[in-house]
C-alpha cells in the first residue's frame, strides 16, 4: 500500500512539472490553450454554420465535439515522447514506467479540465439552464481517460523506438478529425459511411456528451460499452508489451 501511494505520489509530480513545462502553469500559457481551439471554432462556425442549419445548437454541438476531440488528440500526442522526455530521470531511478505515462496524460488533463468548466459555462450563457444530467461528464471522463491510456501505453512505447511516430500521430489525428461526427452528424451520411465511423471510439464519446448536455439525458449505453471493449483489448495489449519492452528503455535512450 505504501508503495502505491509513492508512486501515486509520483505521477502527481511528474504530472505538475509537465504542465509548468508546457507553459500551462503561467496566465499567458493557460490563456494560448484556450485561444487555439477557440480561434479554430469561430473558423469552422463562420465556415459550416450556413450549411449545418439542420443540426440543433450548432454552436455547441461544434465546440463539445472539439474539445472531446481536442482532449485526445492532445493526450496521446503527449505520450509518445513521454518517455525520451525524461530519459535522465528513468536513467537514475528505479520505478515503473507506466507512471510517466499517466503522469503525460494527467498533465493534458489538467487543462481539458478548465476547458470541460468553461464548456459547461457557455452553455449556460446560451442555453440559460444545464441539467443534472451534467454530472454524467465525470464518468464518460474516467471512460475517456481509460480510451486514452489505452492508445498512449502503445504509443509511448512506439515513440522510445520510432523517432517519427509524433508526426505520423499528427497526421492520423488529423486525418480523425474529419471521420469523427465534430462539424457534422451521423444523419447526413449514407448508412455505409455511418458503419465505419461508428467504428471511431471518439464518435461514442462526442455523442454521449451530446446527449448529456444538447438533450439532458442518460447516453445511450451500447455506443459506451463498445468504448469500453475497445479501450479494454488496448490496455492489456499495450500494456503486456510495455513491461515487456520496459527494461530495455534506458539502453535505447542512452
Amino acid at each position: 500500500m505504501n508503495k502505491f501511494k509513492k508512486y501515486r505520489l509520483m505521477v502527481w509530480e511528474l504530472a505538475f512539472s509537465d504542465f509548468k513545462m508546457r507553459d500551462q502553469g503561467t496566465i499567458l500559457g493557460f490563456a494560448w490553450t484556450l485561444l487555439y481551439p477557440l480561434v479554430f471554432f469561430f473558423i469552422l462556425y463562420t465556415i459550416f454554420a450556413d450549411w449545418m442549419k439542420a443540426i440543433k445548437d450548432f454552436p455547441l454541438y461544434l465546440l463539445i465535439g472539439m474539445v472531446q476531440w481536442g482532449f485526445f488528440a492532445s493526450a496521446t500526442t503527449a505520450t509518445i515522447t513521454s518517455i525520451m522526455r525524461y530519459s535522465n530521470f528513468i536513467k537514475s531511478i528505479s520505478f515503473p514506467k507506466e507512471c510517466i505515462v499517466f503522469a503525460s496524460i494527467l498533465a493534458v488533463t489538467f487543462s481539458h479540465f478548465f476547458e470541460l468548466i468553461i464548456l459547461i459555462i457557455f452553455f449556460f450563457i446560451i442555453k440559460g439552464y444545464i441539467t443534472i444530467y451534467v454530472i454524467l461528464l465525470i464518468p464518460l471522463l474516467f471512460l475517456t481517460l481509460y480510451l486514452i491510456i489505452g492508445f498512449s501505453l502503445l504509443l509511448s512505447l512506439i515513440g522510445v523506438y520510432f523517432a517519427d511516430m509524433t508526426r505520423i500521430w499528427s497526421l492520423l489525428t488529423a486525418m480523425g478529425f474529419f471521420i469523427t461526427p465534430i462539424f457534422y452528424s451521423l444523419d447526413m451520411l449514407s448508412p455505409t459511411k455511418r458503419h465505419i465511423i461508428l467504428l471511431n471510439p471518439m464518435t461514442h464519446i462526442i455523442q454521449a456528451s451530446r446527449e448529456i448536455l444538447l438533450d439532458g439525458k442518460i447516453p445511450q449505453m451500447q455506443g459506451l460499452l463498445y468504448v469500453f471493449i475497445m479501450a479494454t483489448i488496448l490496455v492489456v495489449i499495450g500494456y503486456i508489451l510495455f513491461k515487456k519492452f520496459e527494461g530495455y528503455f534506458v539502453e535505447k535512450i542512452q
